[in-house]
C-alpha cells in the first residue's frame, strides 16, 4: 500500500462518505475529495486526478455513478471501483458495461474494501507502464477487461489478470494469484519443449485442457527496465 494514494469518494449520504473517508485514512490512503453528484465527480476528476474513483452508483444529480463513472473511464482512464448497495441483475449488467476496476456490494468489511482497492491500483498501474507497440492490441487506454489477459512477473509468476483470463481458465484469482504460469500448461499435449510465443494447451480449474495461442508484451519501470510480462490467451477452439 502506498500511502500517497489519493482517492475520491463519490457517494450521496454524506454519513456514510465521512465514515468511508475515516475507514480509508486508517488504512493508509489519502482523501482526495468528497462529492455527492456524478456531475461533480466528473468534474473534480479532471481537477485533482485522483489514483481511484469509490463510486456509490444511486447518486444526486442529473446521472448516476455508472454514467459518471464510463466518462471518467473515458476521459481520464483512472480506475473507478463501484461501491452499491444494488446487487440486481440489471444494474450488474450496466457496471459491467463500462468496465470498474471493482464492485463491492454494501455492507462490506475493510478488509474487503482494501483488497479491492490495491488490486485496482496494481493493475491500473501495470496497465499504465505496458509496451503497447508490443502487443497487437490498442492499449492506448490500458487493458480492456474483455480480453482474456494475465500479469506476470520477470519470473512468470502470476500477479494478476482480467476478468475474462479467470474466466476463461476457470480459476478465481485467489487460486492464479502468486503461482507460475508454466504450471498451467499441458505439457502432455504439447509433446515438446514450449518456446514463447507459441500455441499450447493450457489446464482450467475443472481439468479440462484448452488449445491457445500467446501473446507477449513487457511492462517497464524507470529507464525503461522491464519489470514484467502480460501475456494475451486466445482460444484456437473457438472461431473468431
Amino acid at each position: 500500500m502506498n500511502p500517497d494514494h489519493q482517492i475520491l469518494i463519490v457517494e450521496d449520504e454524506m454519513v456514510i462518505s465521512m465514515e468511508l473517508a475515516h475507514t480509508l485514512r486508517r488504512l493508509g490512503y489519502g482523501i482526495a475529495g468528497q462529492v455527492t453528484r456524478g456531475e461533480d465527480a466528473i468534474e473534480m476528476t479532471g481537477k485533482i486526478r485522483p489514483d481511484l474513483v469509490l463510486m456509490d452508483i444511486i447518486l444526486q444529480g442529473e446521472i448516476d455513478g455508472i454514467e459518471a463513472a464510463d466518462r471518467i473511464r473515458e476521459l481520464y482512464n483512472i480506475p473507478v471501483v463501484f461501491l452499491t448497495a444494488h446487487s440486481d441483475e440489471a444494474t450488474l449488467q450496466r457496471a459491467i458495461a463500462v468496465q470498474p476496476s471493482g464492485y463491492l456490494i454494501k455492507p462490506f468489511r475493510d478488509r474487503e474494501l482494501y483488497s479491492t482497492i490495491e488490486l485496482s491500483l496494481h493493475k491500473y498501474d501495470i496497465r499504465r507502464r505496458i509496451m503497447p507497440h508490443v502487443l497487437h492490441h490498442d492499449l492506448e487506454y490500458g487493458v480492456p477487461d474483455d480480453i482474456p489477459c494475465l500479469f506476470l512477473s520477470t519470473d512468470w509468476i502470476i500477479t494478476g489478470g482480467t476478468t475474462k483470463a479467470f474466466d476463461m481458465l476457470g480459476m478465481s484469482p485467489g487460486s492464479l494469484i502468486q503461482t507460475r504460469f508454466d504450471q498451467l500448461i499441458d505439457h502432455t499435449s504439447c509433446g515438446r519443449s514450449v518456446i514463447m510465443p507459441e500455441s499450447i494447451s493450457v489446464r482450467t480449474g475443472n481439468g479440462l485442457c484448452i488449445p491457445v495461442t500467446l501473446g507477449l508484451g513487457a511492462v517497464t519501470g524507470d529507464g525503461g527496465t522491464i519489470t514484467g510480462y502480460l501475456l494475451t490467451l486466445t482460444r484456437r477452439d473457438i472461431p473468431a
